[in-house]
């Protein structure tokens, strides 16, 4: 979804003379859904707005969102991402954090560029993203509201942003702005529901990366939430999935989570978000990108109508233990 003139200034804002920092930029920048410059682009078509200056913002949210999947697969310990491998993977941590903190850099000075209220919205975005982290590694999802707040900030936060992003550029009223922030909040939830029921029933050669990560690492996500409110053998369980799960315990739990519906249960409240999101935009004039943003959003859910809610786990999805002392999210 990465536009040929967004792809130009990306590649020319992180230039460099350094050989290795450029074979560490082109690993990073090569592929990418680019929703969020994408919702940039469409949310500022609701008024009128310079070319160039949404471009300038688009690419610079892209750049944090980049620089964020690096820090979060070094602290996962993820290998794979976009099918091949993680950054740090192949050239370790160091370099990697490093590239992460230069994509931020180059953002910022993009960011400098533009409106100032452009500017306070990506700053307060991403503090929000780091305590989201910091609070899901610190405080386990006990509850639905808690799973809810926890990728409420470190995902629907920055897509959230994008969207008012855009408003701002097109001079749209602050009521407009906040609707647009609205619709990227719940389409940001939607996203992080698909996202991990994805990774608990998909397959990792259609994912790019290895499945069931969440599960191994720890992480409770809204599918095994349910799962833990519905047994009579909760505390145990969250017990085994804090110290580490084998993969026939991961099995069991996969097993038994699809025959009590949990995971039809995410998939409801998925579609509940994107519900709200279509009612975010009822707020907002009625034009062709109000149209466009209603089709994204439809199109979030489409990517897990095809799995498999009650049979047996798929075959290809990656299966590794990890001790509960080394679990992250």
């Amino acid at each position: 979804m990465v536009w040929p003139a967004l792809e130009k200034l990306l590649f020319d804002a992180v230039a460099t003379e350094s050989p290795s920092l450029k074979q560490l930029l082109a690993h990073v920048l090569s592929g990418g859904k680019g929703l969020r410059p994408t919702l940039v682009r469409i949310c500022a078509q609701f008024g009128p707005y310079d070319p160039a200056e949404v471009n300038r913002v688009a690419a610079a949210i892209e750049l944090v969102h980049l620089a964020s999947l690096i820090h979060d697969d070094i602290l996962d310990g993820a290998t794979v991402r976009r099918h091949r491998p993680a950054l740090h993977s192949l050239y370790g941590p160091i370099p990697a954090v490093l590239t992460g903190d230069y994509l931020f850099a180059t953002a910022f000075g993009l960011l400098a560029q533009s409106p100032r209220a452009v500017l306070n919205i990506v700053t307060a975005t991403i503090r929000t993203m780091c305590e989201g982290e910091i609070e899901q590694r610190s405080v386990p999802a006990l509850t639905e509201q808690a799973y809810l707040s926890h990728i409420g900030k470190k995902t629907a936060s920055l897509i959230s942003a994008a969207c008012r992003c855009g408003g701002v550029l097109c001079h749209l009223k602050r009521s407009g702005q906040e609707g647009l922030a609205r619709f990227g909040w719940y389409l940001g939830l939607a996203y992080q529901m698909v996202d991990d029921l994805l990774d608990l029933l998909g397959q990792s050669e259609e994912l790019g990366k290895p499945c069931r990560q969440d599960l191994s690492q720890g992480i409770i996500t809204l599918p095994i939430l349910r799962f833990l409110e519905l047994i009579p053998q909760s505390d145990w369980w969250r017990e085994k999935i804090s110290r580490g799960l084998t993969p026939e315990e991961m099995e069991e739990i996969i097993v038994t989570a699809r025959s009590l519906d949990c995971c039809q249960y995410a998939r409801e409240r998925a579609r509940e978000q994107i519900n709200f999101a279509f009612s975010a935009l009822e707020s907002l004039p009625a034009c062709p990108a109000r149209e466009e943003l209603a089709w994204l959003a439809s199109q979030v859910l489409a990517k897990i109508e095809e799995l498999d809610y009650s049979g047996p786990a798929q075959e290809g999805a990656e299966q590794k233990e990890v001790a509960g002392s080394e679990a992250t999210v």
